[in-house]
C-alpha cells in the first residue's frame, strides 16, 4: 500500500502545479476581465491545500525528502499570488519583473489622465464599468471597480465623477 500511495500523493502534487501552470498561461495571455482575475484568484488557496495536504500525507508515509519539490511548488504559488494581486491592485509606476502587464495598465491610466488635461474641452474616455441592475451579487463588483477606476482617479473632477456612477445602475437600481 505505501508505494501505491506514495505515487497517488505525487500525482496529485503533480495536479495541483499544472493547475498553477494554467493559471500562469491565463495570466500571459493578458485578455481577461476584473471580474475573471478575482474568480481565479479565489482558486489559489484551493490549489495550495490540495498540495500540502498530498505533501503531508507524503512525508508521512516513508523517510524520502518531498521538501525541493514542496519549495519549488510554493515559489510558483506564491509567484502567481502576486501576479493576481499587482492585476487586481496595479502599482501604475513602480517597477516589477511583470513590466507587460503592468504596462498595459499603466498606458491604460496614462491615457485616461491624459484626455482629462490635454485640452479645455473635457471629453468623458470610454470606461467600461459592468452595470448595475440592483443585484446584490454584483454590487460588490461595481463598487470595487468603480472606487479603482473613477473614486481613485485625481484627474476627474467630482461632476465626472457622480456622472460615471449614474450611468452604471440601470433599470430599477437607478431610480
Amino acid at each position: 500500500m505505501g508505494p501505491m500511495r506514495s505515487v497517488q500523493l505525487i500525482k496529485r502534487r503533480a495536479v495541483a502545479t499544472r493547475s498553477l501552470t494554467r493559471l500562469q498561461n491565463f495570466v500571459n495571455a493578458g485578455d481577461f476581465k476584473f471580474s475573471e482575475i478575482k474568480v481565479r484568484l479565489h482558486k489559489l488557496p484551493r490549489i495550495l491545500n490540495k498540495c500540502d495536504y498530498a505533501q503531508d500525507e507524503l512525508e508521512g508515509l516513508d523517510e524520502a525528502d518531498y521538501s525541493l519539490d514542496m519549495e519549488e511548488f510554493e515559489n510558483q504559488y506564491y509567484q502567481k499570488e502576486e501576479n493576481f494581486s499587482e492585476l487586481l491592485h496595479p502599482l501604475v509606476n513602480a517597477p516589477s519583473r511583470h513590466s507587460s502587464t503592468r504596462s498595459k495598465l499603466s498606458r491604460i491610466s496614462n491615457h485616461t489622465s491624459r484626455s482629462h488635461t490635454s485640452s479645455t474641452h473635457i471629453k468623458l474616455p470610454n470606461i467600461e464599468l459592468q452595470n448595475f441592475e440592483g443585484e446584490t451579487c454584483s454590487w460588490l463588483h461595481l463598487r470595487d471597480t468603480f472606487e479603482a477606476l473613477i473614486v481613485n482617479k485625481t484627474t476627474l473632477s467630482n461632476v465626472q465623477k457622480f456622472h460615471y456612477l449614474i450611468v452604471s445602475f440601470k433599470n430599477e437600481a437607478k431610480f
